[in-house]
């Protein structure tokens, strides 16, 4: 374990200073970082348990796979503050699903909380597998709220898609599934906007949800989609919500994704 790391009744901790390639074009951490520092814990965390993708893969022929990522950033750090970083297993109800929070704070105040699903997956037969064929131990979870509530239901839905750009599938996409690494979608989600829109919007949440695999060569078309968010009668701001949607060449949809941001003052 990192001298820095520690395990404690279920809570994964980690002190550390990102590293400026966490930053994002204004030197500051935002959603990219977050989300990259979210996935970093999440592995260190399951390797300390020894069920980790790098023993994992060889020792069982599965892998996680990550389904569903959910992000809340209320602030923005230097790269060279020092972050807390805490990840724990939720108490898990399903025989196939694995939900984990996380918490990145520093000097005691909350910067970001996010979740993630995942699942084992067999890379031979392509499909789902039980936790119990990875002898996965249930007591290893934590009873924590992260705060952030269920996972929003993204639709699939092209009416009033914008298209963005296109993305092929290179070798630095790859994971040790040998298909596209679920996190490259942060970026390629990011990227469908200018560096105008970032000087004047702040990316107060993200989420992300995996659909199908993507494989080296594959051509991934992205597209837009604006939407509202409805808030409570009594909430006066209204964060503006972008639907975001990755469709393969073959027109299957890879992901889907949702942004909600606020104005810069």
């Amino acid at each position: 374990m990192d001298e820095n790391a520690r395990m404690e009744e279920g809570l994964y901790t980690q002190e550390l200073v990102p590293l400026f390639r966490d930053a994002e074009a204004d030197g500051l951490l935002g959603i990219r970082g977050y989300f990259n520092l979210f996935q970093d814990m999440a592995c260190a965390h399951m390797h300390e348990l020894g069920i980790g993708n790098d023993k994992l893969v060889e020792r069982t022929g599965c892998a996680w796979l990550f389904t569903k990522y959910k992000l809340c950033a209320y602030g923005r750090s230097d790269f060279d503050t020092k972050l807390k970083l805490e990840t724990w297993i939720e108490p898990v109800r399903s025989p196939l699903l694995v939900n984990r929070g996380l918490w990145v704070s520093a000097n005691g105040r909350l910067l970001a909380a996010g979740r993630v699903e995942s699942c084992p997956f067999n890379l031979k037969d392509q499909k789902l597998v039980r936790l119990s064929d990875l002898d996965f131990q249930k007591e290893v979870s934590c009873d924590r709220e992260d705060g952030l509530g269920r996972f929003t239901r993204v639709g699939i839905s092209m009416e009033g898609a914008e298209y963005r750009f296109t993305h092929t599938v290179r070798y630095a996409d790859l994971d040790k599934s040998q298909h596209m690494n679920n996190i490259k979608y942060i970026d390629m989600f990011l990227n469908a906007f200018s560096r105008e829109f970032y000087m004047t919007h702040f990316v107060t949440g993200m989420e992300i949800q995996f659909r199908n695999q993507c494989f080296e060569g594959d051509e991934i078309l992205v597209y837009t989609v604006k939407e509202k968010r409805v808030w409570e009668a009594e909430e006066e701001d209204e964060d503006e919500r972008i639907r975001l949607i990755a469709v393969k060449g073959d027109r299957t949809i890879a992901a889907t994704g949702m942004i909600t941001i606020k104005d810069i003052l």
